[in-house]
């Protein structure tokens, strides 16, 4: 999968931003930074919306097992998540749509910012911001993926459990990697929907 390169300046989150920085001052002249310099923000309360997957690489592709997530992330996935593939924390459909970006990320080893639009279980429509940022174990290669997800509604509240599970059909998911050396920022679709809210959860 082909995904346009843009500067980190794209994601709207203030902490999705501050993760994407200290994802390219970790990397340094390196290819990828170790999961060593990975901290959580515990005052920030970064850790409800965080995910660590173990990736895994064979002749089949990238495989990714959830180690660790956190109470929004399990909500919006509607699945234990923990020990369990990511394709089997996602409907049919939507993991047709989601597993070749995570599969971007891994080949790239760059960070990937995806905006994914659906609507909770009233009907409301919410954004789905996700960043994914790939970590080595010591290696060359992508061995850790953290994921942030974070959930807005221009409605105000919303339903948060289920997001990914409960729609139908594939939806139009948007991604970019993010680039440390990219100039040109990618067209947000978002311009249409009106600014996201800097950080947070409504629902």
């Amino acid at each position: 999968m082909q995904l346009q390169r843009s500067h980190v300046s794209i994601v709207r989150s203030i902490r999705q931003v501050s993760l994407a920085r200290d994802w390219i001052r970790a990397r340094g002249s390196q290819g990828l930074p170790n999961i060593s310099s990975f901290e959580v923000n515990e005052r920030a309360g970064d850790a409800l919306d965080l995910a660590l997957f173990r990736v895994t690489v064979d002749v089949d592709g990238a495989a990714f097992v959830c180690l660790r997530a956190g109470d929004r992330v399990r909500a919006i996935h509607g699945a234990p998540m923990v020990d369990c593939p990511l394709a089997d924390c996602l409907v049919p459909s939507m993991a047709d749509a989601v597993m070749p970006v995570w599969n971007a990320c891994v080949v790239a080893r760059l960070p990937v910012y995806s905006i994914i639009p659906v609507n909770d279980a009233d009907g409301r429509p919410v954004t789905l911001e996700q960043i994914l940022l790939p970590y080595s174990d010591g290696g060359t290669e992508p061995d850790l993926i953290v994921s942030s997800l974070h959930a807005w509604s221009t409605e105000g509240r919303f339903v948060i459990e289920w997001l990914l599970r409960i729609q139908e059909g594939m939806p139009p998911l948007w991604s970019v990697l993010l680039d440390p050396d990219a100039r040109q920022v990618a067209k947000d679709p978002r311009t249409a929907i009106g600014p996201a809210p800097d950080d947070g959860l409504d629902g």
